[in-house]
């Protein structure tokens, strides 16, 4: 058989050759601490709000049909949009958010569309300024806030991405971590200020842009996140970063989905449970795919393509965190009309991360990005028990009362032969299957295809990066049984490495049942050359390190920073305290976290 015509095969009756294995039960409910319907508020909406007057000839097919929710605006205080030598003023805060107040209510989608579920932040330049008094900046920001918004938005982030800015308001870079203190103490007053003045609204930050975090032995973690953390920490209601494949500012290209992104935000939950005792939420208020040279050039439908990949892989791995996270945003734009008259846009190019572009006729037209809505149209219902075999495979499911979505994706680089084993009497059950296949050509061109009436499909073929949907119909989703998932955490992280010294983490207040699933998350971040694979014992008892985990090998990166993800058997664990061993045979690096996830069947 040719190459090309494997990909059109839907089923294949015998299994035992393949490698990699993903088991569903339609029968089992599944939760991730205590969620376990899926919001679509908090995973599919896009950067942009019911302020957007462009948007209205398309609310219908985008807001109504699509079911794309709004996620986030620079419409926040910017106390420093005007003069910026001038400190801001309780009388202008108010005249301001007047003004803005009437705008908002006069769009043209805010009557069908206005929603609390909403971000809102401001640019580095309009919301910061040093040697001012930061409590007058809080009062403006509060007072504003509380008069602004016909509908109270959620989430408020300070500022946008302010580290990357610190040469904004300094000559030398020997200044630069002053900056980064100082915009912290401003966060923390607002943080008070907001809790005093607008508890309606949760306040977080600080919007990290290039969160390379184990760059300089984590020098990059100690000067940013964590002196963040340790300043402005207390009065953060959520913590926020930017997860982008590619390079996002500054930093080297590199893939952050997968092993990486994990291994990020688990050191700030990590970091958080060491701090405070508990872990406070993520907001990850923008994600998918960006490089140097992107914004200017012609429209591309090969780079739509790319994005398209890095939106699925960084979602995937999102809706695991469906417990600690309040919201992800997918960086994907309505027209971006703003960006015609950009400087940096001499030839009226559209912005590259828009779902509706201008053509030289002047009018507008859908690019490939409405894919990544098209996809994950009407998928809804209640989390199920699935699980993969293999980590490059990530799949999650869901099921409402006659309809079960399984999703598949592929983080590797080659193709994947995957085997799908329906438990529990689940393949009798299924009466109809729509497979929806979201992939690229050779060209990058992204292909979203769907196969409709089909009934035995046992065995998948994803290309590299693809993504693909199974809509399921059954007469009736009975749960029988629950399977509830729960991390646990270590006082002790960021532990260096040293050849043959044994590293204790101990894990307290563990909660069993009679049977489960469990696994030891390990971050870990070292030289390529180094041994990803020590020795590890839970309880006194060795357990095998894979050497796989969620995505590439990470080569180009100057070291490896990423989640191992360790499964282990379940009757190793005991009721309450917990203790793991490491002990590597090589020195250098660190054991950034480690995390004990366990998944208890009722």
């Amino acid at each position: 058989m040719k190459k090309h015509l494997v990909y059109i095969v839907l089923f294949v009756c015998v299994l035992s050759n393949a490698q990699n294995k993903v088991s569903v039960d339609f029968s089992t409910q599944k939760f991730i601490g205590d969620q376990s319907e899926l919001s679509r508020e908090k995973y599919f909406s896009m950067h942009g709000s019911y302020t957007d007057f462009a948007l209205e000839s398309e609310s219908n097919y985008l807001f109504n049909k699509l079911g794309i929710e709004f996620g986030r605006t620079f419409g926040a205080a910017k106390p420093f949009r005007n003069k910026k030598s001038i400190e801001p003023t309780i009388n202008n805060a108010k005249a301001f958010a007047k003004k803005n107040a009437s705008h908002y209510v006069n769009s043209p989608l805010f009557k069908d569309y206005k929603t609390r579920d909403l971000i809102i932040t401001d640019h580095p330049r309009e919301a910061f300024q040093l040697n001012v008094d930061y409590e007058k900046v809080a009062a403006y920001n509060a007072e504003y806030i509380k008069n602004a918004y016909p509908v109270m938005p959620k989430y408020y982030e300070v500022i946008n991405e302010p580290f990357v800015h610190t040469m904004d308001f300094v000559k030398s870079w020997d200044k630069s971590n002053m900056v980064i203190t100082e915009m912290s103490k401003l966060y923390n007053e607002v943080g008070k200020k907001i809790h005093e003045e607008v508890p309606a609204i949760m306040v977080g930050g600080y919007c990290s842009a290039w969160p390379e975090v184990d760059m300089k032995d984590f020098d990059h973690w100690n000067t940013r996140m964590k002196k963040f953390m340790d300043i402005a920490g207390a009065n953060m209601d959520f913590f926020s970063t930017h997860i982008y494949d590619g390079r996002n500012v500054t930093g080297n290209f590199t893939y952050r989905s997968g092993s990486n992104s994990e291994a990020i935000l688990d050191l700030i939950e990590a970091y958080s449970y060491k701090k405070w005792g508990v872990v406070k939420p993520h907001l990850i208020s923008e994600y998918g795919y960006t490089a140097k040279g992107m914004q200017g050039k012609p429209y591309s439908a090969a780079s739509d393509g790319i994005c398209l990949v890095s939106y699925n892989k960084i979602l995937m791995s999102l809706l695991d965190k469906s417990d600690r996270l309040l919201k992800a945003v997918p960086f994907i734009t309505g027209k971006a009309t703003w960006f015609y008259n950009d400087t940096r846009n001499a030839d009226g190019n559209p912005y590259p991360w828009v779902m509706l572009r201008k053509t030289k006729s002047g009018l507008y037209k859908y690019t490939h990005l409405k894919k990544f809505y098209e996809l994950w149209k009407g998928v809804e219902g209640n989390r199920i028990d699935i699980a993969s075999n293999n980590p490059d495979i990530q799949v999650h499911a869901f099921a409402k009362t006659n309809k079960v979505y399984v999703a598949l994706n592929n983080i590797d680089t080659k193709e994947q032969k995957v085997a799908l084993d329906f438990l529990n009497n689940s393949k009798n059950q299924i009466k109809n299957i729509t497979l929806k296949r979201l992939y690229l050509t050779e060209t990058n061109i992204p292909k979203l295809v769907f196969f409709t009436n089909q009934i035995n499909i046992s065995e998948i073929i994803l290309k590299e990066g693809e993504t693909v949907i199974l809509e399921i119909d059954v007469d009736k989703v009975e749960f029988k049984k629950t399977i509830k998932e729960q991390n646990f955490y270590t006082k002790s992280y960021l532990q260096k490495i040293e050849a043959n010294n044994e590293l204790s983490f101990e894990i307290e207040d563990v909660k069993l049942a009679s049977s489960g699933r469990t696994a030891l998350k390990m971050g870990l971040g070292r030289k390529h050359e180094l041994s990803k694979q020590p020795i590890i014992t839970i309880n006194g008892n060795k357990i095998n390190v894979p050497n796989n985990w969620a995505g590439y090998d990470q080569k180009p990166r100057d070291a490896f920073f990423g989640v191992i993800n360790i499964p282990f058997d379940y009757k190793y664990l005991k009721e309450g305290n917990n203790s793991v061993k490491i002990t590597f045979p090589d020195g250098g690096g660190h054991v950034s976290s480690v995390i004990l996830n366990v998944e208890n069947y009722n």
